[in-house]
């Protein structure tokens, strides 16, 4: 596996944000051994929703690609609802949509 380095700007989330999203992740563990599987998928994805949400808060410039990737995964999330394949197709191409923006990242600050 091959490490992208994207930049040198400090992203941290608070202390309480840390807190937050731990207990979120625990609970969702516990959670996903007695929930059918894809809720566990949801509660994933809505875990990088609240980490993206802490790093624009916490942004010291504007991120108009995280901010836009954030609103379409609060969207597409909800899909799970109404549209299971629909769903299941977002979330196949989600980690190729945010390794090419993290690539293209790592090109502009070379």
């Amino acid at each position: 596996m091959r490490w992208i380095r994207l930049g040198d700007s400090p992203c941290a989330v608070r202390k309480d944000e840390a807190w937050e999203l731990l207990a979120y992740l625990t609970a969702s563990a516990e959670l996903c051994t007695r929930e059918p599987h894809y809720y566990g998928t949801f509660r994933l994805i809505d875990a990088a929703s609240r980490l993206m949400g802490f790093m624009l808060a916490s942004s010291e410039r504007e991120s108009t690609w995280l901010a836009e990737f954030k609103h379409e995964v609060d969207e597409k999330k909800l899909w799970m609802l109404r549209d299971r394949s629909g769903y299941f197709e977002f979330l196949n191409q989600v980690p190729a949509e945010l390794a090419d923006h993290m690539t293209q990242e790592a090109k502009n600050d070379e």
